[in-house]
């Protein structure tokens, strides 16, 4: 990742994200990397840089300023008290990271509230903390960002096939080339799932699809949501619409085993037509993109049950 990793401790305190856990999505810590320059810890706790981004996320939950750590309830209450930050009018909440809870949450709250000098207000309040209960030790926080889960009304899309990628997961593929990215071409669109996060962060969005039928399917799904996104009716290899990034589900399961070359001619066209590419695919395929050009390569996967693994593919073309 272009994203610098960091791992700040306590005595730095500074911002935090929240993610989602799943052990199976390796496309989670990806898309925290990315959008805060923080790798999530096993419980979905990040030390991060940024988080900003967080609303437009798919697997990040909530962006926060770290105001104090302890221990225990009676060390946090103390940090809290000697911590000098806004409170006008505040509301605190409470989560639990932890795999076998220590904290009362409404007690913790209350004993938050008075040593906060200021009057609360829960119906609306000004400033939101988090009460946040880890492993070891607790930290407070202010709430900067939250997941909007914007990507959600895009499960009502009238057409799909069931091949289809998930919202969800189409939104975290094109988290992955923000902010570097302010194009993007899908040449293998289906029913245009990547075409619908992508226009809706902004981008300048195309598409292209071999098959008559899906190429229509998405244009359908586009125009239902008011977008003016162009969708070719095209072989990959006939696409010419260049971008910044190129984000597209290639053909796999069982058009992957049986013809490997159309895959490789699909990865040979698709190094031309953008500098930084995600491809999606049902198997590792570091080699095939490093024989055309690519390189920088990262693999993520993400089980979709017990059988099916998709392997998520972030790499660079080899400029001249």
């Amino acid at each position: 990742m272009e994203s610098e990793q960091i791992s700040t401790g306590p005595a730095g305190l500074g911002l935090a994200a929240i993610c989602v856990r799943n052990p199976n999505n390796g496309l989670i810590a990806a898309e925290c990397v990315h959008l805060t320059g923080g790798e999530p810890l096993e419980d979905g706790f990040a030390f991060c840089q940024r988080v900003e981004w967080i609303p437009q996320s798919a697997y990040l939950r909530t962006g926060l300023q770290l105001l104090a750590h302890g221990p225990t309830l009676d060390d946090l209450l103390t940090a809290v008290s000697q911590a000098d930050f806004q409170a006008d009018g505040f509301r605190v909440d409470f989560l639990s990271l932890s795999v076998k809870n220590r904290l009362r949450p409404r007690r913790s709250i209350v004993a938050l509230a008075d040593v906060i000098p200021c009057y609360p207000n829960l119906a609306n309040p000004q400033h939101r903390f988090l009460l946040i209960e880890r492993q070891q030790d607790l930290f407070f926080g202010e709430v900067l960002s939250e997941c909007q889960y914007s990507f959600q009304q895009h499960a009502a899309k009238p057409y799909r096939t069931s091949t289809s990628l998930s919202s969800q997961l189409a939104r975290a593929l094109v988290n992955l080339v923000i902010p570097q990215a302010g194009s993007l071409v899908d040449p293998c669109c289906g029913t245009g799932s990547i075409l619908l996060e992508a226009h809706l962060l902004g981008l300048q969005t195309y598409g292209a699809d071999q098959n008559r039928r899906t190429a229509w399917m998405a244009r359908q799904n586009l125009a239902h949501f008011g977008y003016d996104v162009v969708v070719d009716h095209v072989a990959i290899q006939d696409c010419q619409r260049k971008a910044d990034a190129l984000v597209t589900d290639l053909p796999y399961g069982r058009l992957l085993k049986a013809d490997e070359d159309a895959i490789r001619s699909i990865l040979e066209h698709g190094v031309k037509l953008a500098p930084l590419a995600v491809y999606v695919a049902g198997r590792n395929i570091t080699d095939w993109l490093a024989a055309v050009g690519y390189e920088q390569i990262e693999v993520f996967t993400v089980n979709k049950h017990d059988r099916v693994v998709r392997y998520v593919h972030r790499a660079r073309a080899n400029q001249p």
